[in-house]
């Protein structure tokens, strides 16, 4: 059985009820191919980035139906024109960040891709296929179903159609950023721009061997935004996207979730050499030569931060902080009901 790209549900679910023996590993346009663990030798890559369709966009009521291959940048630009946006930062395909990502509101109360997934249409792995919650806003749509897809990372089921919530796009928006300034300056600002009501709606705090700065976006109507800018002591600029990770340069990348908190304590352990972004919400990148991974990944459970490798050697990638035994418990009970037969690895 050959590894190939799905165009359809039918071709999915043919697929998935010819597979034989063979396991599954699902995946959108292959851009987090270097996030994903080492695929076991008797499976095979189904791609879903031939799903690529806009199927339904309706402003007035804000809302929309994509198929999992839509690539995000053509999402943007086709609500944009229309005026709106989803509201969070999705990159790559719009079904392979859904079930990367479980974290992405920029910063408390702002768009996350929970809020953001209405409803979807899915696939099991039996070739099944099904309906979860609803594509419009006020709905009871029994259980939530659809928003295990969030973070599932393609281990439950296949996504063939998913129903998103839109919101208008600001009047005004402005990025801004930071001079350079040390760690505990750093996270003292880091912090009490996190804690504005409203927040910006991006905000990071970056480390390099350089020193550190905060990053984000104001957005909302351009007098509030300006104001934002002069009263909070930041400056616009154009925020360069964020570096991809080489697969070659010797660095792992680790990713996962440090309390506000523990954001200074964390900067102190970073090793020489380290690079790290911060979000608002939590969640971190942090890039490090791999001989120094260990130590790290060690003194996190003190700081009350969780990660995992997510970058570097195939065969590294996966290991970690302890998992809460009650997450693993939650994890097998989940993939025991939507996927006893382990066809998605």
């Amino acid at each position: 059985m050959n590894n190939f790209t799905i165009n359809s549900t039918a071709e999915l679910i043919d697929a998935l009820r010819s597979r034989g023996d063979h396991r599954v590993r699902l995946c959108g346009g292959g851009s987090r191919h270097h996030a994903q663990t080492a695929r076991p030798f008797d499976s095979v890559v189904i791609a879903l980035a031939g799903m690529n369709r806009i199927q339904r966009l309706e402003p007035d009521d804000l809302t929309c139906s994509v198929e999992p291959g839509v690539p995000c940048a053509v999402l943007h630009e086709e609500l944009a024109a229309k005026g709106l946006e989803l509201g969070i930062d999705a990159d790559g395909t719009i079904g392979g960040f859904l079930a990367a990502d479980p974290v992405t509101a920029a910063t408390t109360g702002a768009a996350s891709a929970r809020s953001a997934l209405l409803g979807a249409e899915a696939v099991l792995g039996e070739g099944k296929a099904f309906k979860a919650g609803s594509r419009v806003v006020k709905s009871v749509a029994g259980f939530d179903v659809h928003k295990l897809l969030i973070g599932s990372r393609g281990l439950l089921f296949a996504a063939t159609l998913l129903h998103l919530k839109l919101r208008p796009r600001p009047p005004a928006a402005i990025d801004f950023c930071t001079d350079v300034m040390e760690q505990e300056a750093a996270s003292r600002r880091f912090i009490a721009l996190r804690s504005l009501a409203p927040a910006p709606v991006r905000l990071s705090l970056l480390f390099d061997p350089s020193g550190c700065r905060i990053t984000g976006r104001f957005a909302g109507r351009a007098n509030w935004v300006a104001t934002a800018l002069r009263s909070n002591g930041v400056r616009e600029a154009k925020l360069a996207a964020a570096t991809p990770f080489d697969e070659h340069s010797g660095n792992e990348r680790l990713a996962g979730l440090v309390p506000p908190t523990q954001v200074r304590h964390l900067l102190r352990a970073l090793p020489v050499g380290a690079f790290a972004r911060i979000h608002g919400n939590g969640r971190c990148e942090i890039d490090l030569p791999a001989k120094a991974t260990d130590a790290l990944l060690r003194a996190m459970p003190e700081l009350f931060v969780v990660a995992a490798i997510i970058g570097g050697t195939a065969v590294r990638r996966g290991q970690g902080t302890p998992l809460d035994a009650g997450a693993v418990r939650l994890d097998q009970g989940l993939k025991q009901a939507l996927d006893p037969q382990g066809v998605f690895v």
